[in-house]
C-alpha cells in the first residue's frame, strides 16, 4: 500500500511538473483587424511546436514555460512576430503581401521601406500603364513621373521616345537613362539600320510589368556608376502570389486619328493651287505665253482635284488582347501570360504587329534556398514610312504632291507621271517593301541562399537577346529604285548582352534592443554585350513585284559585316545606418571598368552620400496628430557616363582601301589614351510629407546636377588627315525643382476622389567649352551661358506693307530692316528647345461600381522649329509643290497688313530661306488620357463565378490646345523640337473588357 500511494504520489508531482512547465496562449489573427484569416500558422519560434486557426482566425496554443516568441504567417501575408512575455493572449492583424509591397521601393540591387529611403524615387504601379494604347512603356511614362521628360518624335507603332531625367548632362554622348529588367541592365533605344525606327523596348508588353521605379539623384543612382548620369528605370515584371489559380483576360480594340493638325496647314485643292501659281507667275514677270504653257505643265484645265492628304492619312485600326495565370502554393509559386497587340498608324505604310509571353517561376527549394526563373520574349512585325526630305515619304507627298495629279490614271491603274519630281507614294505603298521583324528574349536565373537570419548570399544571370531583321525593296518601274533598275536591302542585327551580379546582404542590429541597425550590401558583377551587322545590297531587278529580296538583282550582291563588343566589371557596395527609423544615412561605392576607355583610364570610381530625418517619429512631434509623416532627406555624389563608341578611345586602322588594284588599310580615329567617363555631380534635397490621415501627401525636390569632362569634337591640324577628334572639354549644369502633390477630397463608402498633380522645372545652362568658342551645328548654337539646344536664327522682321517683300532685322538692335537675305544681321539666340516647365494634372474618381479618371499633360516654355516651312508656304521652289491653306492670306496689293509675303512664282527675295519665322511656341496642354468605366458587384459576379470584371471608354490625345495658333503640326517634336514630317501622333478612342476567374 506504502509502495502504491509513493508511486501515485510521483505520478502527480510529475504531472505537475509537467504541467507547470507549459502554458496555453490563444488569440485571433486577422487583415486589417477585421476580417479573420483562417488556417494561419501560430508556431513557437525555433521549434515545431504550433497550430492553425480555424476559420474565424482563433486559435489555442500550449507554449513551453520558456517560449519568447511566437511566429505567425498565412499564404500570401507577411509573417509576424509576437513576443509572448506574460501574457495568455496575443492578437495579432497582419499585413498581406500588396500591402506590404505599398511601403517598400524598388532600388538598385535591392529595396528599401519608405521611411528607410534616401534617395529621390518615383514609382509607377501596374494599374498605371495596364492595357494603355501605346506600343511601348517608354511612351506609358509621359507625364507619371516629375522630372522625367518623355517626348515623342513620331507616331510610328514602335517608335522610340526621347527621355531625359532631369535635363539632359552630355551634348555628344547619351543622354537616355539606363534601363534595368528584373535587374538586369538592358538595350534600349532605336537599335534599325534600314527603317525610320526599332524600338528595342516595343518587345515588352506593358501589362507584364507589377511596377517601375525612377531613380533620380545621387543616393538611389549612383550604385550604378558609370550608366547612372542620365537616371535609371528600374522595371519589375509581375510574379505569381501563391494559392488557387487565377486567370485573368483583357482585351482592348479601337480606331486612332491625327491628334494634332492645324486646318490653316492643310494643303490647298487644284483650283486653289493653281489660282495663286497664275498670281505668283503674274508676279514674277513671265509672259502671257509662258504663263500659259506652265499652268497646262502644272494640270490646269484636266479636271483633276485629287486630295492626297485624305488618300495617304487614314483612321487606324488597334487591338490588344493579354491573358494571364498565376498560382501555386507555399513552396512554388507561377506567373504566365500571353498578349497580342496591333496597332496602325494614322499614315499608309505604318504598322506594327507584337506577340508575347512571359513566365515567372519562384521555388522555396529549402528553408535557406529560394530558385527563380523568368523570361520574356516578343516578336515584333513593323511596317514603316520613310521621314524627312525623302521622295517616297507619304507625309511629304501629302503636303507636296499637286492636287491637280492624280494618284490614279483613268483606267484606275497608278500614275507615275506627276511632274513635280516627287514619286507616288499611294503606288509605291503596294510596290516597294519596307518591312523590320524584331525578335528579343530578356531573362534571368536567380539563386538566393540565407546562409544566417541575416546574411544572405544572391547570383543572378540575366540575358539580353535582341535581333532585327530589315528588308527594304524598291521596284524598278517607279520611285526611288527606277535609276539602279529596282534595287534591295537585308540588314541583319544581333545584340547579345549578359549580366552576371552576385552579392552578399547583411542586417546587423548593433545595439540589442534593435534601435540602432544598419543593412550593408557587397556585389560583383560583369558584363559583356556584342552586336554583329550585317547587310546586303543588290540592283537590277526584273519588272515582277514578287522578287524582292537581292538574290534576284541582276548586279553582283554586295555584302558586309562587322561586329563590336564591350564589357563591363565593377565591384561595389552600399551601407545605411538606421536609428530608430529617425535618421538614416546611407553611402555607396561602385568601381567601374570599361574596355571602352584606354588601360590607362580603364576603370573609374564613383560614390554617393545620403542622409533622411523622418522628423514625424520625433517625440516633440506626438502630439501634432494631423501629421501622418514629415521626412527630409539629401543626397550628393558622382556617377558617370560611358554613353560612348565601343572604339572611340584608341586610334585605328581600316581595311578595305584599295590602292594600285591592291589591298589596303589606312587610319580611321586618331583616338585619345586621355579619353574618359563623363562625370555627373548630383545634389538633391528632398521634403515629404503628408498630413490629415495621408488624405494628403506632397513630395519636393531641389536639385543641381553637374556635369563635367564633357566629351566634344576639337579641331586638329589638317596635317593629322583628321579634320576633329573626341577629347574631355567642357561642363554643363542642370539645376530645377520639382514638385508632386497627391490629395483625397472625398472618401466615404462609396465615393473616392484623388487628385495628382506634378511639376518639373529644369534650367540648363553650359557652363564652359574648349577656349570659349561656339559650337553651331545648323539652326542650333552651343554657347556658355544658354541651354542646350538653343536655337540660333536670323531674325523675321514681317512683310513690307508697300510691296509684300519679306523684311529680316540687318542689326541687332531692330533699328533697320532688309529685303535681302544674305544682308541679314548675324543670327541671333531665338529660344530653346527644351521646355521650362511640365507635369500633368489627373484626377480619377469612383462612385460604388463606376469609375471615371483623366489626365493632362503640359509643357510651357520651349520653342519648336518647322524645317519645312520654305516648300509649302512660300515660293522658293516654284510652282512644283503645293502650298498650304495659309498661303492665301499673302500680301496682294499696297497696304496689306499679314506675316505672309506676296506670292512669287520662282521665289521672292529667298523668304524660304530659315530664319525665326520658322519658329513657333511649342507650349500647349493635352488631355493625354480619359477613361470611364464601369466594374460589375460581387453580387452578380458570384451568380457567374468571376473575381472581377471591368468594361470601360478609354480616350488618348483626344485634345490638344496650343498657345501658338500658328503652329503647323504637333508640338511634340523630340528633343530638338524641329519637325521632320514623321507619321504623326495619333490620337485614339477604344473599348476595353478585363475579366478575372
Amino acid at each position: 500500500m506504502r509502495k502504491f500511494v509513493a508511486i501515485l504520489l510521483c505520478a502527480v508531482l510529475g504531472v505537475t511538473q509537467v504541467t507547470a512547465q507549459t502554458k496555453t496562449i490563444k488569440g485571433k489573427v486577422t487583415e486589417d483587424g477585421k476580417k479573420p484569416i483562417a488556417n494561419a500558422s501560430v508556431v513557437v519560434k525555433g521549434s515545431t511546436v504550433g497550430t492553425k486557426a480555424d476559420e474565424q482566425g482563433n486559435y489555442t496554443l500550449a507554449v513551453p514555460a520558456n517560449a519568447k516568441v511566437l511566429v505567425f504567417s498565412a499564404l500570401n501575408f507577411v509573417a509576424q512576430e509576437a513576443s509572448i512575455g506574460s501574457k495568455s493572449e496575443i492578437n495579432v492583424v497582419l499585413t498581406s503581401v500588396a500591402s506590404e509591397l505599398q511601403e517598400v521601393i524598388v532600388t538598385g540591387y535591392g529595396t528599401t521601406k519608405k521611411a528607410a529611403n534616401t534617395g529621390s524615387i518615383s514609382t509607377v504601379k501596374a494599374a498605371e500603364i495596364e492595357n494603355l494604347p501605346f506600343s511601348s512603356v517608354d511612351k506609358a511614362l509621359q507625364g507619371k513621373v516629375a522630372g522625367l521628360q518623355s517626348v515623342a518624335a513620331s507616331g510610328q507603332p514602335g517608335a522610340s521616345q526621347a527621355i531625359l531625367i532631369r535635363g539632359a548632362s552630355s551634348i555628344n554622348a547619351s543622354n537616355s537613362p539606363l534601363w534595368v529588367i528584373d535587374g538586369v541592365p538592358v538595350n534600349a533605344g532605336d537599335a534599325s539600320r534600314l527603317q525610320t525606327t526599332g524600338n528595342l523596348l516595343s518587345t515588352l508588353n506593358p501589362n507584364d510589368i507589377e511596377s517601375i521605379s525612377v531613380l533620380k539623384d545621387a543616393a538611389s543612382q549612383s550604385i550604378y556608376g558609370s550608366r547612372a548620369a542620365n537616371g535609371v528605370i528600374v522595371i519589375t515584371t509581375k510574379k505569381g502570389k501563391g494559392g488557387k489559380t487565377k486567370f485573368r483576360f483583357d482585351t482592348e480594340v479601337g480606331q486612332s486619328d491625327v491628334a494634332y493638325q492645324n486646318e490653316k496647314y492643310k494643303p490647298l485643292n487644284a483650283q486653289q493651287y493653281l489660282d495663286i501659281t497664275r498670281e505668283g507667275l503674274v508676279n514674277g514677270g513671265y509672259s502671257a505665253a509662258q504663263i500659259a504653257s506652265t499652268m497646262t505643265a502644272l494640270g490646269q484645265g484636266n479636271g483633276i482635284d485629287f486630295n492626297w492628304y485624305d488618300n495617304i492619312m487614314r483612321k487606324g485600326q488597334q487591338q490588344q488582347y493579354n491573358f494571364s495565370a498565376e498560382g501555386g502554393n507555399d513552396k512554388t509559386t507561377f506567373f504566365l501570360s500571353g498578349g497580342h497587340f496591333y496597332q496602325e498608324g494614322t499614315s499608309i505604310n505604318s504598322q506594327l504587329r507584337r506577340n508575347n509571353i512571359n513566365v515567372r517561376i519562384n521555388n522555396k527549394a529549402t528553408e535557406k534556398l529560394n530558385i527563380s526563373f523568368n523570361l520574356n520574349a516578343g516578336n515584333v512585325n513593323q511596317r514603316a514610312p520613310l521621314a524627312g526630305g525623302a521622295f517616297g515619304n507619304p507625309l511629304l507627298s501629302t503636303y507636296f504632291l499637286l492636287p491637280s495629279y492624280s494618284a490614279y490614271k483613268a483606267d484606275g491603274s497608278y500614275n507615275y507621271v506627276l511632274n513635280s519630281g516627287l514619286h507616288n507614294t499611294v503606288a509605291l505603298s503596294e510596290m516597294d517593301k519596307r518591312f523590320l521583324r524584331q525578335t528579343s528574349a530578356r531573362g534571368s536565373v536567380t539563386g538566393e541562399y540565407k546562409i544566417l537570419d541575416n546574411l544572405k548570399f544572391k547570383s543572378v544571370y540575366g540575358i539580353d537577346y535582341n535581333n532585327l531583321e530589315e528588308d527594304q525593296y524598291n521596284n524598278p518601274l517607279h520611285g526611288d529604285g527606277v535609276a539602279s533598275g529596282g534595287r534591295a536591302f537585308a540588314y541583319y542585327t544581333r545584340y547579345f548582352n549578359y549580366v552576371w551580379t552576385n552579392t552578399l546582404d547583411l542586417q546587423q542590429n548593433i545595439t540589442r534592443n534593435g534601435d540602432l541597425s544598419t543593412s550593408t550590401q557587397i556585389g560583383y558583377e560583369a558584363q559583356k554585350s556584342a552586336g554583329y551587322f550585317s547587310s546586303l545590297q543588290a540592283q537590277q531587278f526584273p519588272p515582277s513585284l514578287a522578287l524582292t529580296y537581292p538574290a534576284s538583282g541582276a548586279s553582283p550582291t554586295t555584302a558586309s559585316a562587322t561586329i563590336s563588343d564591350y564589357t563591363f566589371e565593377s565591384q561595389f557596395a552600399s551601407t545605411n545606418l538606421n536609428y530608430q527609423n529617425r535618421f538614416v544615412i546611407s553611402g555607396s561605392f561602385r568601381r567601374d571598368g570599361s574596355s571602352r576607355f584606354s588601360a590607362k583610364n580603364r576603370y573609374g570610381n564613383f560614390w554617393s552620400v545620403g542622409g533622411t530625418w523622418n522628423i514625424d517619429r520625433e517625440k516633440f512631434m506626438s502630439n501634432i496628430k494631423f501629421i501622418d509623416q514629415l521626412k527630409l532627406r539629401g543626397s550628393y555624389g558622382v556617377n558617370g557616363n560611358a554613353g560612348i563608341g565601343n572604339y572611340d578611345a584608341p586610334a585605328l586602322y581600316g581595311f578595305g582601301f584599295n590602292y594600285n588594284q591592291l589591298p589596303g588599310s589606312a587610319p580611321t580615329n586618331v583616338g585619345d589614351e586621355n579619353l574618359t567617363w563623363e562625370l555627373n555631380k548630383p545634389m538633391n534635397v528632398g521634403l515629404d510629407f503628408s498630413v490629415l490621415k495621408n488624405r494628403v501627401n506632397v513630395t519636393f525636390d531641389y536639385y543641381v546636377r553637374t556635369s563635367e569632362n564633357l566629351l566634344l569634337s576639337v579641331p586638329l591640324s589638317n596635317t593629322s588627315g583628321f579634320g576633329s577628334a573626341t577629347r574631355n572639354i567642357g561642363s554643363m549644369e542642370n539645376r530645377g525643382v520639382e514638385f508632386a502633390i497627391n490629395i483625397v477630397p472625398i472618401q466615404t463608402k462609396n465615393l473616392r476622389w484623388d487628385m495628382d498633380f506634378n511639376f518639373s522645372n529644369n534650367k540648363n545652362k553650359i557652363l564652359s567649352l574648349p577656349k570659349d568658342a561656339d559650337i553651331i551645328s545648323g539652326n542650333y548654337i552651343i554657347r556658355e551661358g544658354q541651354s542646350l539646344n538653343t536655337f540660333f536664327l536670323r531674325e523675321w522682321a514681317g512683310v513690307n506693307p508697300a510691296n509684300g517683300d519679306p523684311l529680316w532685322y540687318s542689326d541687332n538692335k531692330r533699328t533697320s530692316t532688309t529685303n535681302v537675305y544674305p544682308g541679314a544681321a548675324a543670327r541671333i539666340l531665338a529660344g530653346q528647345a527644351l521646355p521650362k516647365y511640365f507635369g500633368s494634372f489627373t484626377n480619377a474618381i469612383t462612385y460604388k461600381g463606376f469609375n471615371l479618371s483623366a489626365q493632362l499633360y503640359y509643357n510651357f516654355g520651349n520653342k519648336v522649329y518647322d524645317t519645312w516651312r520654305g516648300y509649302y508656304l512660300g515660293s522658293g521652289f516654284g510652282g512644283t509643290f503645293n502650298k498650304v491653306q495659309r498661303q492665301l492670306d499673302r500680301w496682294q496689293q499696297a497696304g496689306d497688313i499679314t506675316d505672309v509675303p506676296k506670292y512669287v512664282y520662282g521665289g521672292n527675295k529667298g523668304f524660304n530661306n530659315g530664319s525665326t519665322y520658322n519658329l513657333n511656341d511649342g507650349s500647349f496642354i493635352r488631355v493625354r488620357d480619359i477613361q470611364f468605366g464601369y466594374t460589375l458587384p460581387k453580387s452578380i459576379l458570384d451568380k457567374v463565378k468571376l473575381g472581377s470584371a471591368n468594361i470601360y471608354v478609354r480616350g488618348t490625345n483626344l485634345f490638344t490646345w496650343v498657345k501658338d495658333d500658328n503652329l503647323p503640326f504637333d508640338p511634340e517634336q523630340g528633343t530638338g523640337s524641329a519637325t521632320n514630317l514623321n507619321v504623326f501622333i495619333p490620337k485614339t478612342v477604344t473599348v476595353g473588357l478585363s475579366l478575372s476567374f
